[in-house]
């Protein structure tokens, strides 16, 4: 998915840069919270209940957009330069992998007001998961999820134009992932399938540069 994101940042540059389309390209930083859900599961005979969470941690991404001509509508691409492990097993945590490459591709449209702009915005966000990991020598990974993958929406302020062409932002997006499972085996029991969904709250603050 890296070289995918980047091909397609890249495109996105070269169009903000012509002459036939407008843009900008920026950074983003705030706070990201993961609520996370564990679906209940049958295993060696005991059935475990269903267990929530939450994390909450810094959040930061990188974008671009390009504006579609003369309409109120942008295309725009947003990538996570930053991975992380996460639990894929609530009761005993003994169940991890690795997020990475999180990218999301959206969709946006503005509204001008005379000192501020207001912008809704709604897209797709995927990650890539890594080896599925137990952290003890007792259970066996058999199968697992991929990809992480869900449907970002979010609204946000934006400043006019500041000095250099640059614009500010605030702006709060949600993201619901579908869900993922992992099927596991441990001390030759039957096979236990685990899954589970969340949503990824954040509220950042960003500095772009249009052109």
């Amino acid at each position: 998915m890296r070289k995918i994101t980047i091909i397609i940042i890249s495109a996105l540059f070269a169009l903000t840069t012509s002459a036939f389309a407008g843009g900008m390209i920026g950074v983003k930083i705030g706070k990201g919270d993961l609520d996370g859900n564990s679906k209940s599961y049958v295993s060696g005979g005991t059935t475990y209940a269903a267990v929530s969470g939450s994390k909450d941690a810094e959040f930061g991404a990188i974008f671009a957009e390009v504006e579609m001509g003369e309409s109120p509508l942008s295309l725009g691409i947003e990538y996570v330069p930053f991975d992380a492990d996460i639990s894929l097993q609530g009761h005993q945590a003994n169940v991890f992998a690795n997020v990475s490459d999180y990218t999301t591709i959206y969709a946006m449209a503005k509204h001008e007001f005379a000192a501020f702009g207001v912008y809704v915005k709604a897209g797709f966000s995927e990650a890539d998961i890594g080896a599925v990991k137990p952290n003890d020598g007792n259970t066996t990974i058999d199968t697992q999820s991929s990809t992480l993958e869900g449907t970002m929406y979010g609204f946000g302020l934006q400043s006019k134009e500041l000095p250099y062409g640059l614009v500010a932002r605030a702006e709060y997006t949600l993201t619901d992932f579908d869900e993922i499972s992992v099927t596991t085996t441990s001390n030759a029991s039957a096979a236990t399938v685990k899954k589970a969904d969340g949503e990824l709250t954040t509220l950042t603050f960003s500095l772009a540069k249009s052109f």
